[in-house]
């Protein structure tokens, strides 16, 4: 490969791991989003169901109070037609249905004071469970924000990157960028990889002698036998680590 097409597949592979971290945001994006928006979600189902606790316990109180009305009516009807009874037996009967009123009015007292204690349980959380839902409310808005400036920058970048990418594959040869593209499917970065000290860049393979000539040589493109990466020889490289 010259040195312009090996420049190119470079800043090519440069370009693509700005685009893949796009990618890979998008992805997860989903996943953050819900992570973010948990538990403000949380406390509004929990607000919301105390709510509903206490509207239901209100209406349950409601339902006691005038069954008790009722049931506090049909005994007092009772008392006067009690006073026209002609007989004991009369008398008797009105004495146990007004004791049956009796205590199902106790029974309809009590289960009143629970619905009005479980009305009043649920409203006494609601100022919590309302500051609660307002505080995760506000750190979930402040999260996104971050989120949606973090995804509008890789966007910016993937796009400007787009746009760079279709005049350096040109400048690379058919083969070498399907080799090329088959790699970068894999997902497994880096796509091209720099010798160092005599070894793949990617995987740390000790190249043999004669393979690494051929890479020094450059004439064509060279997979490393291990994982496949293309290598790419530069001489600057090798100076830094004082090869």
């Amino acid at each position: 490969m010259s040195p312009e097409e090996v420049q190119a597949l470079l800043d090519l592979q440069e370009l693509d791991l700005k685009l893949i971290e796009y990618e890979k945001h998008q992805k997860v994006r989903d996943r953050l989003v819900a992570e973010i928006q948990g538990p403000a979600t949380t406390a509004r189902e929990e607000k919301l169901r105390v709510e509903a606790e206490m509207a239901e316990a209100q209406v349950q109180q409601r339902h006691f109070e005038l069954e008790l009305v009722s049931n506090n009516e049909q005994f007092k009807r009772l008392q006067t037609q009690q006073m026209n009874v002609r007989n004991q037996i009369e008398y008797n009967a009105f004495i146990h249905e007004m004791d049956a009123l009796k205590d199902r009015a106790d029974a309809l007292e009590e289960s009143g004071i629970r619905w009005i204690e479980k009305a009043e349980s649920a409203k006494t959380r609601l100022p919590e469970l309302t500051a609660k839902l307002e505080e995760e409310e506000k750190k979930a808005a402040e999260q996104m924000q971050t989120l949606d400036a973090k995804t509008a920058e890789l966007k910016r970048i993937h796009d400007e990157a787009s746009a760079l990418r279709a005049p350096l594959v040109k400048k690379i040869s058919p083969t070498v960028l399907s080799y090329y593209d088959r790699l970068r499917r894999t997902g497994k970065v880096p796509f091209v990889a720099i010798v160092r000290r005599g070894s793949c860049g990617g995987c740390g393979f000790r190249h043999p002698p004669q393979r690494l000539q051929e890479i020094k040589m450059g004439r064509r493109m060279i997979a490393c036998e291990q994982c496949w990466r293309i290598q790419i020889w530069r001489e600057e490289e090798e100076e830094k680590i004082g090869f």
